[in-house]
């Protein structure tokens, strides 16, 4: 030993000597274990956190899907009832008549107060307004020409059509939803339009931004109100002049977002930057039906800490083991140590065995939700709009008869107005009750929108559903919601329409309502049968 030598730093060198290391060979594959270590953390951290993203993105998106188009799917029928209706189709073949145009703007006014629907209006073959629900109004559609908008040229050309846009007229945003209106001998009468609200659904549970974006990638909506009305990136020609030409955001188109694609990964998500904004996971998903997407952002700001958090620790506990070799040699510690490695593997794996029954559970539940109107436990109107296309063409296939059933509560708003919507909500319920009641296995009972609920009868004729139907006036007299001072009675208008040889079930579900209508126009509380 050299007089330079003390006695620790002498022990640790025959230490090292004993191990068959030298110094400065071991400290250099010390740091780059910890850095080799360190990056696999990191890798596999970011990659775990990133999965745990698109697992929770998947049902997010198809949850929003539902939600965004839960309320205008109720009027997806009602360009339909227009473009048949002889008041109308009468207006646009004598737009000159001051009598039946008239007539037509009463009409479609008591429609939009019927539906809900924003506004109801006619256009002619030229594009003109000819009639229209807010006729009485300033900003009234009636002798505005629409030719420009593609709810008008593809009505002409597909037959029906909808469209997102911002109105010029009202310079409020709507979804437009048209179809056309033929003459008897198949030629071109004009074309009936609904407008409706659609909003952006609540997201904030969702963890991050969602837009909605057409083809041409604007986000015209946003859970980011300064996202909104923003292209991802800039338009191409052919885009910006689509855009202009139709005024599709008219007033309100602003600069891109100016979304960068940092990586694509294999499940088809991307990890973006949109601006100053910060770092995201993006997932997309096409909207059925349209040519839109659903874009979900997630930021990666506690994903990147959590890999880093984890790829510093990996670097400690690699440091650690190796100090912990050079200085611990004993059988008893490595055993111990063997050992809490051992439990610390069997905790993950029962970690990963409750994350996996909760994801099970979970699945199955969006599954439930899926096809279920939450507040009344019936079906949800597309699950039965699947179901009766093909109970449709089941009962036309063997020769079987098949009656559609709506069902709306009469006066049901006064009932919001006067006890307020939890009494309305529990009326609902018990309406829902006891259409289940009445309805047998193989039947299909679903909340159809609002107050107003559909029944399929399949291997049921007029005769048989009338009597059903004169059950579910009986069941519902009976009914008695408690409320402050007393209890509520309620009664239900009933329109009944078995399926022609062919018909289709646009048509059958129009007959329907349309005996609906006469049920309540002849005063309710009774059920009136389609011819």
């Amino acid at each position: 030993m050299t007089a330079s030598d003390s006695p620790p730093v002498s022990a640790w060198r025959q230490r090292l000597a004993g191990a068959g290391l030298a110094p400065l060979v071991l400290v250099p594959a010390l740091v780059l274990a910890a850095g080799m270590a360190a990056l696999l953390a990191y890798l596999i951290t970011w990659q775990n956190q990133v999965g745990r993203l698109e697992r929770a993105a998947v049902p997010r998106l198809e949850r929003f899907a539902m939600q965004l188009f839960a309320p205008p799917r109720r009027y997806t029928y009602l360009p339909h009832l227009l473009a048949n209706d002889r008041t109308l189709r009468d207006a646009l073949s004598h737009p000159r008549d001051s009598a039946l145009v008239r007539e037509a703007n009463a009409y479609l006014e008591r429609q939009r107060e019927r539906t809900g629907a924003t506004v109801l209006y006619m256009l002619d073959a030229h594009g003109t307004g000819i009639a229209a629900s807010n006729w009485r109004e300033k900003i009234s559609f009636v002798g505005v020409n629409y030719a420009y908008r593609p709810y008008y040229t593809r009505a002409l050309a597909d037959g029906d059509a909808h469209f997102y846009a911002m109105g010029t007229t009202s310079h409020r945003p709507g979804y437009f939803l048209s179809q056309l209106v033929t003459k008897d001998d198949g030629g071109v009468l004009g074309v009936a339009v609904v407008k409706a609200d659609l909003t952006m659904p609540d997201v904030r549970d969702y963890g991050g931004e969602v837009l909605v974006t057409d083809a041409g990638g604007v986000a015209f909506l946003s859970s980011r109100a300064d996202w909104q009305y923003r292209p991802l990136k800039a338009l191409s020609a052919s885009d910006g002049a689509s855009v202009a030409r139709t005024r599709q955001y008219d007033g309100v188109l602003r600069a891109p977002l100016d979304l960068r694609t940092k990586r694509t990964l294999d499940s088809g998500a991307a990890i973006v930057d949109i601006g100053e904004s910060g770092h995201y996971y993006m997932v997309r998903r096409p909207v059925p039906e349209t040519d839109w997407h659903v874009n979900l952002l997630l930021p990666l700001e506690d994903v990147d800490v959590a890999a880093a958090r984890m790829a510093l620790l990996a670097a400690g506990a690699v440091a650690l083991a190796a100090l912990s070799l050079l200085y611990l040699w004993q059988f008893r510690l490595r055993l111990a140590e063997r050992e809490r490695s051992r439990a610390e593997l069997e905790g993950a794996h029962a970690a990963l065995a409750r994350q996996h029954d909760a994801l099970t559970a979970l699945s199955d539940q969006l599954r439930v939700q899926s096809s279920t109107d939450s507040l009344t436990g019936l079906f949800n109107r597309r699950h039965f709009m699947e179901s009766l296309e093909r109970l449709l063409g089941t009962a036309q296939r063997h020769g079987e008869p098949l009656a559609a059933m709506l069902v709306d509560a009469d006066h049901f708003k006064r009932v919001n107005d006067e006890h307020g919507h939890p009494v309305g909500d529990e009326t609902l319920r018990r309406l829902a009750a006891v259409l289940q009641e009445e309805t047998r296995d193989g039947d299909v009972a679903a909340r159809y929108g609002g107050e107003e609920f559909i029944i399929a009868l399949p291997r049921t004729d007029a005769a048989a559903a009338l009597t059903v139907a004169e059950r579910i006036l009986d069941r519902v007299r009976a009914i008695r919601t408690p409320v402050p001072g007393g209890t509520l009675t309620v009664t239900v208008s009933i329109g009944l329409a078995v399926a022609g040889p062919g018909e289709e079930m646009a048509e059958l579900i129009r007959r329907a309502d349309a005996a609906l209508y006469e049920a309540k126009r002849g005063g309710r509380d009774r059920v009136v049968t389609s011819a």
